[in-house]
């Protein structure tokens, strides 16, 4: 009976191992991603300026800024929930 309360104990601690290293990348992915967006609507703003259209130009400078923000306010937001993480060994 023991053995069976270890091993169910064990599977479930390894799985909440698992998952923890999981959120840890998905948060990673969710910072670059917005980087990459940030970057990407940051080179149409340039495209459209070259371009001389200053409503696309206006409207993707926008967006970038947006998602720059966002990157910002996930980097700050995960940094506060990582440092509240307790590593499970």
């Amino acid at each position: 009976m023991y053995r069976v309360h270890w091993l169910r104990t064990k599977a479930q601690r390894d799985h909440w191992a698992e998952e923890l290293i999981l959120v840890q990348h998905e948060m990673d992915w969710t910072y670059n991603f917005f980087i990459f967006k940030s970057t990407q609507w940051d080179a149409r703003a340039q495209k459209a300026k070259a371009e001389n259209q200053q409503g696309h130009g206006c409207y993707a400078a926008r967006q970038a800024q947006v998602y720059c923000t966002l990157a910002e306010h996930a980097e700050e937001s995960f940094k506060k929930i990582r440092s509240c993480a307790v590593p499970v060994s």
